[in-house]
């Protein structure tokens, strides 16, 4: 039975101390990576070359200020933007391309929730093409309602994933929004073949995972083993202090992951 490959959400400049202690791989926002400018960019490449770690899952595919809901939706500006965060997920290697976007998820003020949520499945179908283009998988990432308005549920991703029948488009968990929004780690067996990607932190201030903390991370492990899950697992806490914490973290996944297969 093999391993899951397990990876951290981190900044560009981790790379290095990433594949130090043991990563699979990284997951990076693209807008962290559009802010260095070409040179920076292009010494990151390098550097993920030379370590053998690459951005395999990639997130932030919307910079701030582009709408996909409500009155200010540009078609202009959703494709311009999709064709630069999908030409660098391409170039960075990513397999999987997160739709987490917080910002563009909120509803203005006087917008009609039917009407967005027809905004938001428009969007979905232009993802598939954008996929199918660059061959980089989308997986859309469910977050608490404290964070975005629209798809708070991994069932609200996995049906419209199901209704839109879309072959390039899939669900992402993320362990600390499912708990926050009382959605139980089993129920991520119903989402089946629909899951590609998943997240996993401390719920309490979405911290590293250590022993102790009170989280179940066997029972996780356990749950995607028993619904033949073959994706990713990152961690998506911010690491106060990267070195220490990234690696008791991983330490702790690996740990946990052996004690499901037991």
């Amino acid at each position: 039975m093999e391993s899951f490959r397990i990876g951290i959400c981190a900044k560009p400049g981790d790379v290095a101390r990433a594949a130090r202690i043991g990563y699979d791989y990284i997951e990076l926002d693209l807008n962290d990576v559009l802010a260095l400018g070409e040179d920076a960019y292009r010494a990151m490449a390098a550097e993920m070359a030379a370590h053998g770690l690459y951005a395999e899952v990639v997130s932030g595919m919307l910079p701030p200020g582009v709408a996909i809901v409500g009155p200010e939706v540009s078609a202009k500006r959703i494709h311009e933007a999709l064709d630069r965060s999908f030409d660098l997920a391409q170039a960075l290697g990513a397999q999987y391309m997160l739709l987490d976007c917080e910002e563009a998820r909120r509803l203005p003020g006087d917008s009609d929730p039917a009407q967005a949520w027809r905004q938001f499945g428009n969007f979905v179908r232009i993802l598939q093409t954008y996929a199918s283009r660059f061959d980089v998988n989308v997986a859309l990432l469910p977050l608490r309602r404290s964070a975005a308005d629209l798809m708070n549920y991994a069932s609200e991703a996995a049906l419209i994933c199901s209704m839109l029948q879309l072959d390039r488009v899939g669900v992402a968990a993320s362990s600390f929004n499912m708990a926050l929004e009382a959605e139980s780690l089993p129920q991520l067996r119903r989402l089946g073949s629909l899951l590609w990607h998943v997240r996993t932190s401390n719920v309490l201030g979405n911290l590293p995972p250590k022993p102790g903390d009170g989280e179940d991370y066997e029972k996780l492990f356990r749950t995607l083993r028993e619904m033949d899950y073959r994706g990713r697992v990152s961690c998506e806490a911010q690491c106060a202090n990267f070195e220490e914490d990234a690696a008791e973290a991983l330490a702790h996944l690996r740990r946990a992951e052996r004690e499901a297969r037991a």
